[in-house]
């Protein structure tokens, strides 16, 4: 074996020393720690998971709050109902045939009306035009403000059949053109 001064010795012994624990502490020590640092960041991340989870569960019960209330807005019949634009507006179309029919009245014409948002209102609306009498209009426009859901006529234009100088015998007619809105229920968004 080489022999070596005592000096070097102690310095060979002291690099041997550093080096074993230069093993250990790159070897074993520092892949412990590095799995204790993984499993911290894990589990942060997990409790911010949890955190916005919760925030969900708590939007659930808000979201659950506004359709019950749009359910009971619907249930006062206070918006057309139906799931869809179409929907709607055929039920509103409909609505006024029947109110039309039970006045003794026939509507001729009936077109769709753009759309309409007055704050948190949006209603649709349908064109309609008729000849009637004064009777049967008033029978009708009567049925259209005591409906449900509400019905707003917006626009109304009346003239005589005939222009100024109506045919004398029969029951004076009318040309009648009316513009009608009916509030409709806006899509749920949380």
């Amino acid at each position: 074996m080489l022999h070596m001064s005592k000096p070097m010795s102690r310095a060979t012994a002291i690099a041997l020393l550093v080096a074993v624990l230069a093993v250990l502490a790159f070897g074993i020590i520092l892949p412990i720690v590095q799995r204790f640092d993984d499993l911290a960041q894990s589990v942060e991340s997990q409790r911010q998971e949890l955190a916005e989870y919760v925030a969900v569960a708590g939007q659930d019960a808000s979201v659950r709050n506004l359709e019950q209330r749009r359910q009971a807005e619907l249930a006062l019949g206070e918006f057309l109902p139906g799931e869809s634009e179409l929907v709607q507006q055929a039920d509103l179309q409909s609505k006024l045939n029947n109110f039309a029919q039970t006045s003794g009245l026939r509507i001729r014409s009936a077109r769709k009306l753009p759309d309409r948002e007055r704050g948190s209102v949006k209603t649709m609306g349908i064109g309609i035009s008729l000849t009637a009498d004064i009777e049967s209009v008033a029978k009708f426009l009567y049925a259209i403000e005591t409906a449900r859901p509400y019905l707003l006529v917006e626009a109304a234009e009346l003239s005589p059949m005939g222009g100024a100088n109506p045919a004398a015998a029969g029951p004076h007619m009318l040309e009648v053109r009316l513009d009608i809105y009916a509030a409709v229920q806006r899509t749920a968004s949380p």
